[in-house]
């Protein structure tokens, strides 16, 4: 893998610490750019550097970067440099966008629609069910879904765009050769193999430092033209991703939930602070103004008035058929449907917050009132 010198110093002065980032910056400013730091390193840049990011410099400047070449060979990435045709678009635009991007797999095209769908790590059944259904609806629409392969909300994102058969894009806090969190392993390679990508603008041996994530989450905001909150709490890391939207300029939806549920602390404060409500994939198209045509959105139902078929789907619900004549309780809708309790509850949640049915004291449950 051959590099310029000038983007070799580019790659060189990218891989250094994150914590040195700033008095990076800083020497880039002095000395006109990455290679001008690289033509006046010495000794005398230690103090202005630090120990541990001087060291760093200096091994990689002796070997001129092939640790990290090397590494890029292997993993058969991609480097992408600010300012070039190939850096992502979107990314270009924000604040502190990161001057190189590692890249696995293939990004998509520039006008490409994307949305984040971000959450908690601890995410609860719910939270995952809902991230995966509304990733699977809006990958389904060839929309990009970004999140950053953490365990829970950006694992069942990630996978309900796979589910479509779509594309999704993992956003990593440390380099592209660590596998993190390691039970991800399988889900980065599929999504690869999928033609999604894996980015991260550390070196390939960086770890899962706790500082990187907060930072990383500007890119995944960045990345996309809306962030969907699903779970977290009000102190949640999540509210990072959040916040780089906003000042992005970014559209932030979230997902409504029990009141009294720890997750639904940040949500719920979102939407009363005016972010948009999201239910359903649907309820994004419509926010962003991108194109939702019935036709298009129930053209499974070939040859059927999208009105009609919703309505026939509807008739074919097995809760709503128990319910057609009286209210029933939990109990009996489990004897009658046969539905397996864990769908049950999903599926009566999605129901009342849809409106289609209502809770009744005792646990029970009844059609909506017209």
């Amino acid at each position: 893998m051959e590099f310029t010198e000038e983007k070799l110093a580019r790659i060189w002065l990218q891989s250094a610490p994150m914590g040195a980032w700033n008095k990076i910056n800083a020497l880039k400013e002095k000395y006109g750019g990455a290679l001008g730091v690289w033509n006046h390193f010495s000794p005398g840049l230690y103090d202005s550097l630090g120990e541990s990011a001087y060291a760093m410099l200096a091994d990689l400047k002796r070997t001129r970067c092939r640790e990290i070449t090397r590494a890029l060979e292997q993993l058969s990435a991609k480097v992408l440099f600010f300012g070039e045709r190939s850096y992502p678009l979107g990314l270009s635009a924000i604040d502190h966008a990161p001057d190189v991007l590692f890249l696995r797999g293939t990004l998509p095209a520039p006008h490409a629609p994307a949305i984040a769908i971000v959450g908690s790590r601890r995410s609860t059944r719910y939270g995952s069910t809902q991230a995966r259904r509304i990733a699977r609806e809006l990958a389904e629409k060839g929309v990009t879904i970004v999140s950053g392969l953490a365990r829970g909300i950006d694992s069942a994102a990630h996978l309900g765009a796979l589910d479509a058969g779509g594309k999704t894009i993992a956003v990593l806090g440390c380099g592209l050769s660590v596998n993190y969190p390691p039970e991800n392993k399988e889900l980065a390679e599929k999504i690869i193999e999928s033609g999604g990508a894996i980015v991260s603008e550390l070196a390939p041996s960086a770890p899962p430092l706790s500082h990187h994530f907060p930072v990383r989450n500007r890119i995944i905001s960045g990345l996309s033209d809306g962030v969907l909150l699903i779970e977290a709490q009000e102190r949640s890391g999540t509210h990072s991703t959040i916040n780089y939207a906003l000042n992005q300029g970014r559209e932030v939806f979230a997902l409504p939930g029990n009141v009294d549920a720890p997750g639904s602390e940040l949500p719920l404060k979102l939407l009363k602070e005016g972010a948009s409500i999201c239910t359903c994939g649907e309820d994004i198209f419509l926010t962003m103004g991108w194109e939702t045509q019935k036709e298009t959105l129930f053209d499974f139902f070939p040859d059927t008035n999208p009105d009609e078929a919703l309505q026939s789907q509807e008739e074919k619900d097995p809760i709503l058929i128990a319910l057609a004549k009286e209210e029933k309780n939990l109990e009996e809708l489990l004897q009658e449907t046969g539905i397996p309790i864990q769908d049950l509850n999903f599926q009566l949640t999605m129901l009342e917050m849809n409106g289609r049915i209502e809770r009744r004291p005792g646990r029970a449950y009844a059609l909506s009132r017209p």
